[in-house]
């Protein structure tokens, strides 16, 4: 099976390779690291690596792992400052999220496709004395490759769907090998664990710690948003329906939802984050077709936006903001949770700053997170989009539930927050067995 696999996915990358590279010119990624996600990295790069001695590599896959990993990598070098760390991550989002928010010392590259040689030339590069891989990235080569040099292989905040499990076990005689190449496999939660056990039996290796999405979320991110929102919206003081991580086909609903809104209650402003920031030039003609002025942090090019102080919506088109314009709102949406949607967002980002937060039925990679903020009354997920506008019109008109839920939210955060403590003690009795 590894050697079909081995044959076969230069292939497919090949064939893919053009759809990839218009992705990436799309997605502002290529740029001179794209050539990083061959094995090939320039002279700058090689010096860093080669300078450091024992380094950790932690690999991300995308924004929401990358965002994780810096909370991870703050909180172990707070136990150990002078840990040399390589971070890792797989597209040119989570990247420019990372980059812009890791300590300078810390050497950032794209990790190579899961090509054989590839890999063993980025392992020779960077000689890390452990690789630590967030929530499910499984590639073959990357693990096998760093097992076989006895580099101790984590899995950090591991988590696997249903389906995703009864995939694993079914090709249970190739993953069962991938798996069990993990030093540890720290899950989410027991559910997690227990899919796992699916592929590969009981082991001690397992561990349940939580999920770190509960410590990933400083409590300020220390950029100040006043002069955007100011710019787009005037002087005047006014509440903020924050929308954040909309994909295609949301915008269109919560833009109707949002002139219900106003129509209301007119002092409401909404701030408007895409997931992808590509998307604008699509978002403004949404809001141009609902008569919605507008202004953006980054021009639209063919778009003229709203005069100074006099929008109803200001579009966040850059990477890296959403929760800086989460801790100045009063109500928070977290985008792909809609129907027609699937999978959801990450609702603790909110939560954090303990906002009123609001999303749809669709939060699939979050279940259990949604599970703990509904025990906990902290959230409101509505049932379908129609209840968007009677949800975002009862939280508008009633301070009080708005306090209460925040207060909720952020008191949830608090309670589930310690993954990352667990998971680096399971590391740290890695260490003590080398």
């Amino acid at each position: 099976m590894l050697i079909l696999y081995t044959i076969l996915f230069p292939l497919i990358v090949l064939l893919y390779l053009p759809f990839y590279a218009v992705h990436c010119i799309r997605r502002g990624g290529l740029t001179k690291d794209f050539w990083e996600r061959f094995g090939i990295f320039p002279a700058e790069i090689k010096a860093r690596l080669k300078a450091l001695k024992a380094p950790v590599w932690i690999h991300a896959v995308s924004v929401g792992e990358a965002v994780e990993a810096l909370s991870f990598i703050q909180a172990w070098r707070a136990r150990d400052p002078k840990v040399e760390i390589v971070f890792s991550c797989g597209t040119a989002t989570g990247f420019a999220t990372a980059t812009k928010k890791l300590p300078p010392d810390v050497v950032a590259i794209y990790c190579p496709l899961d090509i054989c040689w590839m890999v063993w030339h980025t392992l020779n590069l960077v000689h890390p004395r452990m690789l630590a891989i967030l929530e499910v990235e499984i590639w073959p080569h990357l693990i096998l490759q760093a097992h076989r040099r006895g580099i101790p292989v984590v899995l950090v905040n591991g988590r696997l769907s249903d389906k995703s499990s009864m995939g694993y076990a079914r090709w249970g005689f190739f993953f069962r090998k991938i798996f069990r190449s993990f030093s540890a496999l720290c899950m989410q939660t027991p559910e997690d664990q227990a899919r796992l056990e699916r592929v590969i039996g009981p082991d001690k290796r397992i561990h349940t710690v939580g999920t770190v999405k509960f410590d990933q979320v400083p409590d300020r991110t220390g950029t100040d948003v006043t002069t955007p929102l100011t710019e787009a919206f005037g002087q005047a003081k006014h509440p903020y329906f924050c929308v954040g991580s909309t994909h295609e086909g949301e915008e269109e609903v919560i833009c109707d939802a949002y002139l219900g809104l106003r129509q209301a209650h007119p002092e409401w402003r909404m701030v408007l984050v895409p997931r992808h920031v590509e998307r604008a030039a699509a978002v403004v003609k949404i809001l141009n077709s609902r008569k919605l002025s507008w202004q953006s942090v980054q021009p639209v090019e063919g778009f003229t936006p709203a005069s100074a102080g006099t929008a109803d919506v200001l579009l966040v088109n850059t990477t890296g903001q959403l929760m800086n314009y989460y801790q100045a709102s009063d109500i928070c949406f977290v985008g792909k949770s809609l129907d027609g949607q699937n999978g959801g967002h990450n609702m603790i980002e909110p939560a954090i700053f303990g906002k009123a937060v609001i999303y749809g039925p669709h939060v699939e990679n979050f279940r259990q997170v949604d599970a703990i903020f509904q025990s906990e009354q902290a959230v409101i997920a509505f049932a379908s989009n129609a209840e968007l506008l009677p949800t975002l019109l009862r939280l508008a008109e009633n301070d009080t539930l708005r306090t209460e839920l925040g207060t909720r939210a952020r008191a949830t955060v608090e309670k589930n927050r310690g993954a990352i403590a667990q998971t680096l003690d399971i590391i740290e009795s890695l260490k003590s067995k080398e």
